[in-house]
């Protein structure tokens, strides 16, 4: 089987690759080349959550859930160090 790899897939793929590995939006998008509407696609196609993944390590499930960070911030918020 011949698999066609497009210039688009593997922007993805790069992209994605760069974002799991720790880097900003901002450092993505200068890696890869890319445009700020360009860039809103690839975020876009990074941030969906794919069935049978699990949860991700880049966002908990809590992480974006209304009621949790309302919850936590009534408490005092999320604990912050000083140096």
């Amino acid at each position: 089987m011949f698999y066609v790899c497009s210039m688009a897939n593997l922007q993805q793929q790069t992209y994605s690759a760069l974002r799991y590995g720790g880097a900003t939006r901002a450092r993505a998008c200068a890696e890869c080349c890319v445009s700020s509407g360009r860039s809103i696609q690839l975020e876009a196609h990074f941030r969906i959550r794919r069935p049978g993944v699990g949860a991700d390590a880049m966002r908990p499930k809590f992480a974006r859930h209304r009621t949790h960070v309302a919850r936590v911030m009534a408490a005092g918020g999320y604990p912050a160090l000083s140096l």
